[in-house]
């Protein structure tokens, strides 16, 4: 399979998974707004690099790790509202600075990676790229506290109405951890490497098959799936809500 075979299959298999990420972008919304929609923009990214020869698609590959952080933390966020009881403030704040963070790393990426694909590349490129892709691993680790705190029991609440769907998004956040993660560090060590067998784009076929396409395919699938068996969770959330409405009118109407 050569480069423009593998963006092509790349563009294609993304291309009719924006479509159910799209459905999830509206079924989840308000709460899961944040997450499916950096899932969807990664979809986008993917589909726009399989487009693309292969030095722009270099630096969208580099710059493509960003939404799919942002997604897990969103959805994470999502999850967090639905099992359990969150401080607003203090959770937006979190979401807030993850953002920052991930922002950040993404800018150096992009800038460095830019001037590395130029006739003329500087070391000040390749330290741009270096801090921009060590703040990307930062983030995911800081993802998998997130997610490792959230999984504790003293964070659940199990008369919340939507708590069952909460679980169900934690675990594929928490189980998506894992091949972002070998996606990640397959990034930091081919930009901080460069070397030639694991460039994303013009690699090995095997490094950029096993390390970059089957784990952000896999980490995409689960959230999908995960999503689909929680797209009632608005729905769910307004009966609970009317249903107390209910009772606490009848009970209003007996005392009097």
């Amino acid at each position: 399979m050569t480069t423009n075979a593998l963006l092509t299959a790349e563009l294609a298999i993304y291309a009719v998974l924006s479509l159910p990420v799209l459905y999830l972008l509206i079924r989840h919304s308000p709460a899961g707004l944040l997450g499916w929609f950096y899932l969807f923009t990664f979809c986008t990214l993917r589909i726009v690099g399989g487009a693309v020869s292969a030095s722009p698609a270099s630096i969208i590959s580099s710059i493509g790790l960003s939404p799919l952080l942002l997604a897990g933390s969103g959805i994470l966020h999502e999850a967090r509202i639905y099992h359990s009881r969150v401080n607003r403030a203090q959770e937006w704040s979190l979401v807030a600075v993850f953002h920052l963070l991930v922002a950040t790393g993404v800018a150096l990426v992009g800038s460095g990676a830019s001037g590395l694909q130029s006739d003329h590349p500087t070391n000040r490129d390749l330290k741009l790229v270096k801090v921009g892709i060590g703040l990307l691993t930062a983030s995911w680790a800081v993802l998998c506290l997130w997610t490792g705190i959230s999984c504790m029991p003293s964070q659940r609440d199990k008369s919340a109405p939507r708590h069952r769907q909460g679980i169900t998004l934690l675990r594929a956040v928490a189980f998506s951890l894992v091949p972002i993660g070998i996606r990640v560090l397959y990034a930091l060590v081919a930009l901080t490497t460069r070397r030639r067998s694991l460039n994303p784009v013009t690699g090995s076929l095997a490094a950029r098959v096993v390390l970059g396409l089957l784990p952000e395919l896999i980490t995409t699938l689960v959230l999908i799936i995960a999503g689909m068996r929680t797209r009632n969770a608005s729905r769910v959330g307004n009966e609970k809500a009317e249903e107390l409405m209910g009772d606490s009118s009848q009970g209003r109407h007996q005392l009097s």
